[in-house]
């Protein structure tokens, strides 16, 4: 496969005159002109940006950014070296550039459009939709010269962003209208990479930079100084521009950053260098609660509610604080693991004896919560150790550290990673290192499992795509990250793990995989809606697969319950339940058991995560 962009050995000068020579008095008295002296804007730039990737470009100013995108977009020439294009280009550059005038908005859209490369029949197939997304249809015959720069820039975007490029090129652009129209140019961006459009993106904003693309490079006078993940090098970015003044600041806006992105660990290492740097202890604090809850630390996440509760700044919302700390006090000894056990155990040997390997969504949370509430089996020191899937490349005696050391020959232990189930890499892992583990799998209807995934990923502001757009996305999204993630044991998908709504809920293509390793006398299949009818049952089923005598719990307190209140569309639901009629035929045939998944029977319950 061709790539959509490749620049070879590219050096790019501009020869800038020393002096100035403009005026009719310059001209007069300094008659000679002045000599003229080289300046390397680009020097030996080697990229290749395979079709439907995002790249984003960062750097300073003048360290030739802009200058990169123009010459990919032949706006410029190269001094030296080699530009190749495979596919139709659009711009956002400069907005609006072109627009006559003295014509109208209307007007301009043809004429605009035409500058793009675009005929008449084509712009006309897309005119209403332009004038609707501009929000100017009130002033879409008024000529733009009446215009404020705000409705000249949202006409520029509306006409580009129409084109269906198969490359798309944006320097800075979206500072476009009020923060709706902003919101509503992002949503389209994200929907035109999902599709596969190919997007290279200028920006001083690391966020914007994250948002939209999945890789980076940082250019610094005029050469690439780091390449790789967005998310790596715009981090390496921001750290290398701090002053001194700035260390406490980057750190809480690093610290925001990756519990957004809910890398609960580097987000605690944040926020604790911003308090040691004098960053506002309040701001740090009450967002440092939340981070230990999540990491299982309850006696540290009460201890910052309550101290938030004394140093709380005059004029805050004193009732949602008590409620944030009531809220922290609630989940001790219920969600997690007590605070002790969130340190890692120092040189144990301890193997886990059972793994929850899944499905997301599921219910999985509860279901671990339930099982260790028996005296014989003891928790990890998190739920999620994520070894076999994100953590690999840390080694299995990091792995075995999760688990309490010395337990007595009829105690167990285990973990809950409900990404094991979906990885492709996970089977074959666990077998080499865990052959004998009992494995317990929680499946849920994947219609309502997608929909929790779904509203999860826009809880966490990670999904800006409607249910039924994000579906139609998802194969562009996914499925060639998943296929190279099968051939490739070192790569890792974002995608796959936030986007995979549909792939996750073929059920039967997970678990053959998993039967290619171990024999069924080694697993526990369950149906989640059965967890929630009737947990007391499903505790029993999974205590005699791990050969734990009977324990008479009697609280089953559901976990991690999503709140959401908006159903799945009429039209979408029919086309799930149509989507996964096969593949539920297929998983019954293997499992030997038949759930019942019809749209009658449908729970609007959501299971934990």
């Amino acid at each position: 496969m061709k790539n959509a962009i490749e620049l070879h050995h590219v050096y790019k000068k501009f020869n800038m005159r020393s002096g100035k020579n403009n005026t009719l008095k310059d001209k007069i008295f300094n008659p000679d002109p002045q000599p003229s002296r080289e300046m390397w804007v680009l020097r030996d730039i080697h990229l290749e940006v395979p079709p439907g990737s995002s790249l984003a470009l960062i750097g300073k100013n003048g360290s030739g950014k802009s200058t990169l995108l123009k010459l990919i977009c032949k706006i410029l020439y190269p001094t030296s070296g080699e530009v190749r294009i495979n596919g139709k280009i659009s711009t956002l550059l400069e907005l609006g550039a072109g627009f006559h005038p003295d014509f109208t908005g209307r007007e301009n859209i043809f004429f605009n459009g035409s500058v793009l490369g675009f005929t008449r029949k084509q712009i006309q197939s897309k005119l209403d939709s332009i004038i609707a997304f501009s929000e100017l249809e009130p002033y879409i015959d008024m000529p733009v010269r009446n215009y404020s720069s705000g409705m000249y820039m949202r006409l520029g975007f509306s006409v580009a962003i129409h084109m269906e490029p198969d490359i798309l090129l944006m320097d800075e652009i979206l500072a476009v209208g009020d923060f709706e129209f902003q919101k509503k140019c992002m949503n389209e961006i994200l929907r035109l990479k999902s599709e596969g459009t190919t997007i290279v993106f200028v920006s001083h904003s690391g966020d914007q930079a994250q948002q939209i693309c999945d890789q980076a490079i940082w250019l610094e006078d005029g050469q690439i100084r780091l390449s790789g993940t967005s998310r790596d090098v715009v981090a390496a970015y921001e750290k290398s521009s701090m002053t001194h003044a700035s260390i406490p600041e980057y750190n809480y806006r690093m610290g925001c950053r990756s519990q957004q992105q809910r890398d609960f660990g580097q987000a605690l290492k944040y926020f604790n260098g911003a308090l040691e740097h004098g960053y506002n202890e309040f701001s740090v604090k009450i967002l440092r609660s939340s981070v230990y809850l999540e990491l299982g630390m309850q006696e540290e996440a009460s201890r910052d509610a309550e101290r938030c509760l004394a140093i709380a700044p005059p004029g805050a919302d004193y009732e949602s604080i008590v409620q944030h700390a009531r809220f922290i006090n609630s989940k001790r000894g219920v969600e997690m693991v007590s605070s002790a056990q969130t340190v890692l155990f120092d040189h144990s040997t301890t193997k886990p004896d059972f793994l929850i390997i899944g499905t997301q969504k599921g219910g999985t949370t509860s279901l671990y919560h339930y099982l260790t509430q028996h005296p014989n089996i003891k928790a990890a020191a998190v739920k999620e150790v994520h070894y076999f899937d994100h953590q690999f490349d840390k080694g299995f005696d990091w792995y075995k550290r999760h688990f309490p050391p010395g337990l007595s020959a009829q105690a167990l232990t285990g973990e809950a990673s409900p990404y094991y189930l979906f990885h492709p890499q996970t089977p074959g892992r666990v077998r080499e290192l865990l052959p004998d583990t009992k494995l317990i799998v929680l499946l849920r209807n994947p219609v309502d499992r997608a929909y929790s995934h779904y509203q999860m990923m826009v809880r966490r502001g990670l999904e800006q795509l409607s249910f039924p757009e994000a579906l139609l996305a998802e194969s562009a999204r996914v499925q060639d990250e998943y296929e190279r993630m099968a051939q490739d044991p070192g790569y890792s998908s974002t995608n796959c793990e936030h986007f995979s709504y549909l792939k996750r809920g073929l059920y039967a293509e997970q678990l053959k995989r998993w039967f290619h390793y171990f024999p069924p006398e080694q697993f526990l299949i369950m149906s989640s809606e059965r967890l929630l009818q009737d947990p007391a049952e499903c505790c029993q089923r999974a205590w005699d697969f791990l050969g734990m005598r009977a324990w008479g719990l009697t609280e089953f307190t559901q976990l991690n319950e999503g709140n959401y209140t908006s159903g799945i569309p009429a039209e979408t639901l029919k086309w799930l339940y149509e989507y996964f009629a096969e593949p539920n035929r297929q998983l019954f045939d293997l499992i030997g058991e038949e759930y019942d998944w019809s749209p009658s029977e449908r729970t609007n319950s959501s299971l934990g995560e």
